[in-house]
């Protein structure tokens, strides 16, 4: 399956450090906007505290992650789906944008499991997710 997948999902995997993650990337083609690296580096100090994983093991897994996801970079995505997309997200939540214009723009699933943005964007006409739950009944 081809899925865009949200910073909080990525942030998920690499604070629990669980290998169910990575089986997860491997068997689906993963894209990502390349948003994603400045909240990584912003948000890197506090993911390697609350990780089970040393400052050492972190680096390797988020190099492991970063083997299976496709950064798409914003100029990729057509003016129309980032629109469309901040129609969507701008009374949810702004950050969420660049995530559901790539998904608009490839026309493939969100992977996310923020209640809120799904939520929201299901009353605004968008609701092309898919959770983890849904995503671990296929391993």
């Amino acid at each position: 399956m081809k899925i865009v997948v949200d910073s909080n999902i990525i942030f998920s995997a690499l604070i629990s450090g669980k290998e169910i993650y990575l089986d997860i990337f491997k068997m689906n083609d993963i894209y990502t906007p390349d948003i994603v690296f400045p909240e990584l580096n912003k948000y890197e100090s506090h993911l390697i505290k609350k990780t089970k994983l040393k400052q050492a093991g972190f680096r390797m897994f988020v190099q492991m992650l970063f083997e299976k996801i496709a950064v798409i970079p914003k100029f990729a995505i057509s003016i129309e789906n980032w629109q469309d997309a901040y129609k969507i997200c701008k009374n949810i939540d702004e950050k969420d944008t660049p995530f559901v214009a790539l998904s608009l723009e490839l026309g493939i699933p969100l992977w996310t499991n923020d209640k809120a943005l799904c939520g929201g964007a299901k009353k605004m006409g968008f609701d092309n997710f898919v959770t983890t739950e849904k995503l671990l009944q296929g391993i």
